[in-house]
């Protein structure tokens, strides 16, 4: 009995042992050169003053990410390899440890015998303990020149001022946490901003007497100003076929002035603003330390002509091409004429059930003056020719439906008050015609009428990145009238604005918000017909042409639920051609717009800073006459979305989900309209998947 009990005992030692290393820790040292990392993770055992990225960013070792681990059950892919080495984890421990003591930590103790090793899959969960201890905290900070003098004491009276308003400003507080990053970056500040006021020669040191037994530092900023500068010569080198006239004339200084660095970079991008410099390079030759500064400007000349060939889908365009010719000093003085043939062809769009994919063919000429009595002014001529196909006006005889003509000339004149912040005005003068029969209209078949548009737009406001903001605000007002001097035969005011703003929450999320409304207001004879006082023929035809005057919502940049102009009134519409009959929905439109839009920004985790996750709420609404400011007159939409950062920009896809659609919303619009015809008895039936929009586009939303 007692050797049948001993064999059993040994069997299920043998098992425990098989089963051990799946259920508990295995000892660190049987991990060999095959051994792969299974993750990399932080246990933070007092304070965490990092986020995990930034303490990965530091390591050598690295684990697999999500993508990694999707391909992994992928076929005919080949997942990534990170392979296991103590001796490297070791240094990865001390380059965390000096990231710490870069950012105030001196005592910072990091271990790792909580990782965990898989010895059936040779795998380790690298486990890393981290107790940041105390932090340096800054005790004094100064500001003194080479003689050991207060700075202060020794500039010019009229500098002391603003030297005391912006030292405070972008000093350290007594009482913060030292970091290596803000003492330079404080140092970089103070260079600046001594020769954005003449010091073309400023040097700045710095130092930091560190007391590590009471965690304490002081912090000393020495600065030799140097004399006060005055440009005195501009070398311009590497320009063959602009001449140096030309090129000096968008320099924002001239010989004499007060030397100013921010006025040398803003040279540099004015040159490169050219578009006919691929390298425009700004520096200060090596000169005498004296009053007068040499400055030089190095630039490499593109090719003058160039030829792009570019085609796309929009889900609700479709397939599109364009084909553009540059020239880029057309007439000497860095004039660009660009010639583009740009078609919207229609196919393979989706924009909802039936509803006819627009088309547009366009043949345009834009001539640019980059000089226009101030380096801040520059003048564009763009001459057109169009044909298109109007989703908003029933199809013509026309090959491919083409139901609109138009042809004219708009003039811009654009003024950079700041770099990305702009005042535009244009001038679009063109005459058009309709080539479709009028909705509901048998007497007329063709409109022949001129327009002349005068709108005004600009930017304003401060973003820390104009490409993707994190931090600040921008506002763009923007005003259209129709009619004027110039002869038109559409009269209208349009006035509204778009307001977004950006905050920081953490160092790889933002909640970005923006509000959009407009107002639009018929004049004259337009008002007069559209209010049905002319006559339906008359009532009818300034119906059309407002149509795209009108404003719209709904779309992938504006409220996300629905697809682009389908949200707000709609009315089912029957389209005959001699291929096809469709039934879908056309917006109705509306001369009051207000959109609100709030979205979370944030890191994906797992994934590299080129992926962006989203979370938002969107809410329109349009109206005839006035709006009502109530959450429930709202159409709102709510959803998830992701974006990858490209060199052209986000690409953006968003599920949107609608909280409150509209009865036409959930319906198709043949059921809808076959309903309300009396050709069926049978009420339409809701469908949820018309609750759910994808939309796929790039950029931001705003």
């Amino acid at each position: 009995m007692k050797r049948g009990r001993c064999r059993i005992g040994i069997v299920v030692a043998l098992l425990l042992g098989l089963v051990r290393p799946l259920m508990a820790q295995a000892p660190l040292w049987l991990v060999n050169e095959r051994t792969t990392i299974r993750a990399i993770s932080f246990r933070f055992v007092d304070t965490k003053s990092f986020e995990e990225d930034q303490l990965r960013a530091q390591m050598v070792l690295q684990a697999p990410s999500w993508w990694d681990r999707v391909k992994g059950w992928l076929p005919f892919v080949s997942p990534a390899h990170y392979p296991f080495d103590p001796i490297e984890l070791a240094r990865d421990v001390v380059r965390l440890r000096r990231f710490y003591a870069r950012n105030g930590f001196l005592h910072t103790e990091i271990t790792y015998p909580a990782s965990q090793l898989d010895t059936v899959r040779n795998q380790i969960h690298i486990v890393l303990s981290i107790r940041e201890g105390p932090p340096l905290v800054i005790q004094d900070v100064g500001f003194f020149d080479p003689e050991d003098r207060y700075l202060v004491t020794t500039l010019d009276p009229e500098l002391r001022e603003r030297w005391r308003r912006f030292r405070d400003q972008i000093a350290f507080r007594v009482g913060d946490r030292y970091t290596e990053a803000r003492r330079v970056e404080i140092q970089d500040a103070v260079l600046n901003w001594f020769r954005d006021r003449g010091y073309a020669f400023a040097r700045v040191r710095s130092d930091a007497r560190i007391d590590s037994t009471f965690n304490t530092v002081d912090l000393r900023f020495v600065v030799d100003t140097g004399p006060r500068g005055y440009f005195s010569e501009i070398q311009i080198e590497g320009n063959r076929r602009v001449s140096d006239r030309v090129l000096r004339r968008e320099l924002p200084f001239r010989e004499g002035d007060v030397f100013a660095q921010r006025k040398v970079v803003e040279g540099q991008r004015q040159l490169f603003g050219l578009e006919i410099f691929r390298v425009a390079l700004a520096d200060i030759p090596p000169q005498p330390r004296d009053s007068t500064v040499t400055v030089r400007y190095r630039v490499a000349e593109s090719a003058l002509r160039f030829l792009v060939l570019q085609g796309g889908f929009g889900r609700s365009e479709g397939l599109g091409a364009e084909v553009r010719w540059t020239h880029r000093n057309f007439l000497g003085d860095a004039r660009t004429l660009t010639l583009n043939l740009a078609a919207q062809t229609g196919l393979l769009a989706r924009r909802g059930p039936g509803t006819p994919p627009p088309r547009l063919f366009r043949f345009s000429a834009l001539f640019r003056q980059p000089y226009l009595f101030s380096r801040r002014m520059e003048l564009l001529l763009s001459p057109f020719l169009e044909y298109q196909r109007d989703p908003l006006l029933e199809d013509s005889d026309e090959p491919l439906q083409i139901n609109t003509r138009e042809f004219g000339l708009n003039t811009t004149l654009f003024y950079e008050i700041y770099p990305f912040r702009t005042v535009t005005l244009q001038h679009a003068f063109s005459r058009a015609l309709q080539l479709t029969q009028q909705r509901r209209d048998t007497t007329s078949t063709r409109d022949l009428f001129d327009k002349s548009i005068l709108s005004l737009t600009a930017t304003f406001g401060r973003t820390n990145n104009y490409f993707n903001p994190r931090r600040g605000y921008l506002i763009r007002p923007f005003a259209e009238l129709g009619g004027g001097l110039i002869g038109s035969e559409i009269e209208y005011y349009r006035l509204g604005a778009e307001l977004t703003g950006y905050l920081p929450l953490t160092r790889r999320s933002v909640l970005a918000g923006r509000l959009l409304f407009g107002r639009l207001e018929p004049l004259g004879r337009s008002r007069e017909a559209l209010a049905g006082r002319l006559g339906r023929a008359d009532s009818l035809r300034y119906e059309n042409r407002f149509d795209p005057i009108l404003f719209y919502a709904g779309g992938s940049s504006d409220v996300r639920g629905w697809g682009l102009q389908q949200l707000g009134p709609k009315v089912t519409r029957l389209q005959v051609s001699d291929s096809d009959t469709t039934i879908y929905y056309e917006p109705i439109g509306g001369n009051r717009k207000l959109v609100l839009n709030l979205e979370l920004r944030f890191g994906l985790p797992g994934l590299g800073s080129d992926w962006q996750g989203a979370a938002f709420l969107d809410g329109g609404q349009l109206g005839q006459d006035r709006l009502v400011l109530r959450t429930t007159a709202f159409r709102w939409a709510a959803g998830l979305g992701v974006r990858y950062q490209t060199p052209a920009g986000f690409i953006r896809l968003d599920l949107a989900y609608k909280l409150n659609p509209s009865y036409e919303d959930l319906r198709d619009p043949a059921d809808v309209y076959r309903y309300r015809q009396g050709l069926t008895e049978r009420p339409p039936e809701a469908h949820w998947q018309r609750r759910l929009r994808l939309h796929l586009s790039i950029g931001q939303t705003f």
